[in-house]
Parts: structure tokens; C-alpha cells; sequence
């Protein structure tokens, strides 16, 4: 139940399935971010309007390294870390092949913006995009979902 430091907005309907009494919302002036199911989620958002950046990457001469800019988040200093661990994704498109892509998320988004008639399921793109790292995240697999039926889905 919110208490005496959570504003309610009467204004705003909560999310489906939640009750006004059941509703967060920030009381960050100006924010106008929709209300939250729970205090964590509310807490969680709060961050966004901190400057405090409790996590830093260990490479020394990154910009995001102690003393530098740095993340507020510990997954976003995680992904990061790809930036100087990956061996780089190269676009299969792009005739230069130089530029390489540290995570494939970016290579995607580059597929996407630059090479517009190119399908997202490619083979060439595929093929570049299944490589695995072996940093962070290496060997990870997909968490399955059983379906309705109880049978597994990815």
C-alpha cells in the first residue's frame, strides 16, 4: 500500500488490472512516466532522475571508468563491458568490412538503418550474428517458456 512520500495521480488511470490504491507514481517534478504496480518497480524507476552512478568499468582508460561518467545501472556497466570484450560483430552487407559492431544488437540496428532492403533473417547476417563471445554472457542460453500445452517454446 503506497505510503505518505507516494503521490497518487487521480488524473491518471492506473495500468489493467491495478487499483488507484494499488497505483505508484512518481513524484519527481515534471516526470510524467505512468503509474507503477509496485513500490520496487517505482524505486527502480526513480534512477532515472539520480545522477548518483554507483558502477564503473574496470578498463582504465575508458571514459565510464572510475572518476569518468560511468553507469547508474549494473547491467548497462555489464553490456558495456562487451564494448571492450567482444571480437566484434562485421557486417556481412558493407564491402569495407572494417567496422565492427561490439554487440549484435548494434549490428542489427545498423542491418536495419543501412541496408534496408537486406532481410533480418539473412544467412549471412545469421551466420554473423550466432558467433558467442567469450565474455560476459558466454554460453548463456535463451531461458525457455512451456507454453499452454506444456510443451517448451523459446
Amino acid at each position: 500500500m503506497p505510503d505518505g512520500n507516494i503521490n497518487i495521480a487521480p488524473t491518471q488511470p492506473p495500468p489493467s488490472g491495478i487499483t488507484m490504491d494499488m497505483a505508484y507514481k512518481c513524484d519527481n517534478p515534471g516526470c510524467n512516466a505512468p503509474l507503477f504496480q509496485t513500490q520496487y518497480l517505482l524505486s527502480s524507476h526513480k534512477n532515472v532522475h539520480s545522477s548518483t552512478r554507483n558502477y564503473y568499468c574496470e578498463v582504465p582508460s575508458c571514459p565510464r571508468s572510475i572518476g569518468g561518467k560511468g553507469f547508474k545501472r549494473k547491467n548497462e556497466m555489464i553490456r558495456h563491458g562487451l564494448v571492450h570484450n567482444s571480437p566484434g560483430y562485421v557486417c556481412p552487407f558493407c564491402e569495407d568490412r572494417e567496422h565492427k559492431y561490439p554487440r549484435p544488437d548494434n549490428l542489427q540496428r545498423h542491418v536495419r538503418v543501412h541496408h534496408v532492403d537486406k532481410d533480418q533473417n539473412d544467412a549471412a547476417l545469421r551466420a554473423v550474428l550466432a558467433q558467442r563471445t567469450e565474455g560476459v554472457g558466454a554460453g548463456k542460453q535463451r531461458r525457455r517458456r512451456t507454453n499452454a500445452h506444456g510443451s517448451m517454446s523459446s
